[in-house]
């Protein structure tokens, strides 16, 4: 369904039917309640009990404000994991952060930058906010398509930076190229989606 969102099949204000999607899917209306949770959650659709729900629509002011929040939770993660005892801190000089850069938007595997960044940093309010600004991110993400797949190439440098910041300790670098890291991520989608595209 998110990616009937993303792709206009399903339209801002178009109601969402519990059994008329079970029946489209082909499955029971249990997995649809738990998909419109996830709709909720990640901001693309608004229900009232009883009442069904409507599919929201996805506006740039929205998107920017979600990376700029994920830019200040990360950053403040990342200062805090740097703060970390040496022991805690090893993940970051270990592993190999190079082949995979992250994304900003998801929920990422287990080797995630931010997945890893979240579970270090020993905040867990910080960590499940960050987690829930990523799956709201993630419609606005979808939408660049090809463009987000140029996200690596520039990620990279901006991504090995804040790492090694965290591994060498030193929580103000890491927030400050953190945070760059993941403006420099807003910066990819807004060239990525112009207004014509996403109002």
């Amino acid at each position: 369904m998110i990616d009937d969102i993303v792709a206009g099949r399903l339209r801002p204000g178009e109601k969402l039917c519990e059994v008329k999607i079970a029946t489209r899917l082909g499955c029971s209306r249990t997995p649809v309640r738990e998909a419109f949770r996830h709709l909720g959650a990640m901001g693309l659709a608004i229900f009232e009990k009883n009442r069904g729900g409507n599919v929201v629509r996805l506006e740039r002011a929205m998107m920017l404000e979600l990376f700029e929040a994920l830019a200040e939770i990360a950053a403040a993660c990342a200062g805090l994991s740097a703060s970390r005892p040496d022991s805690l801190r090893k993940i970051w000089v270990d592993h190999d952060w190079r082949r995979n850069v992250a994304a900003p938007a998801g929920t990422g595997g287990e080797q995630d930058l931010f997945t890893v960044l979240f579970d270090q940093c020993g905040n867990r309010l910080l960590a499940e906010t960050g987690r829930a600004i990523r799956c709201r991110l993630l419609p606005y993400w979808r939408m660049l398509g090809a463009s987000a797949d140029q996200w690596p190439g520039f990620g990279e440098r901006g991504q090995d930076e804040a790492v090694r910041a965290m591994g060498a300790g030193d929580g103000r670098s890491a927030r400050r190229l953190m945070r760059a890291f993941v403006l420099m991520a807003r910066d990819q989608a807004v060239r990525g989606l112009p207004q014509a595209v996403l109002p």
